[in-house]
């Protein structure tokens, strides 16, 4: 399930691309998109699985029971089940999309907050210096 949720993500991840390849193709070269698509395509491709599987499973143990995982099992094994893994990746891939442009208009209104708060901090770490610079008597 998490392999398809991850290959449902790459479309909103591919999309994301073209949109800052629009954004800024006068600036990028032509074969930006696919080589950015081929590079996130690799990245998810080469994710080490089994050491991600095998690093949760302290946290499914903390959080639930053998009981617990025997009663998902259960669950996964009906036909609700069934559908919730087949549809999960889609849901995941179509929630992702919706949600991608609200992210990056979030993030660029917090990487526009941080530029404006580094361009305070140095000016006024330049203005301290000038202070501190002794003026020559003539």
């Amino acid at each position: 399930m998490v392999g398809k949720m991850l290959e449902a993500m790459s479309k909103p991840m591919h999309e994301m691309v073209h949109q800052q390849y629009l954004k800024n193709k006068e600036k990028l070269p032509a074969d930006f998109e696919a080589r950015m698509n081929q590079r996130m395509d690799q990245s998810m491709r080469n994710l080490p699985y089994d050491e991600m599987f095998e690093s949760m499973v302290p946290v499914y143990q903390k959080h639930f029971t053998k009981g617990d995982i025997d009663a998902l099992m259960t669950f996964y094994s009906t036909p609700t089940g069934q559908k919730l893994l087949r549809e999960m990746p889609e849901v995941v891939a179509e929630a992702m999309q919706s949600v991608m442009p609200l992210l990056q208009k979030h993030m660029e209104a917090v990487n526009e907050r941080i530029r404006q708060e580094i361009t305070a901090m140095v000016r006024e770490s330049d203005e301290k210096a000038e202070k501190k610079v002794p003026v020559p008597n003539n």
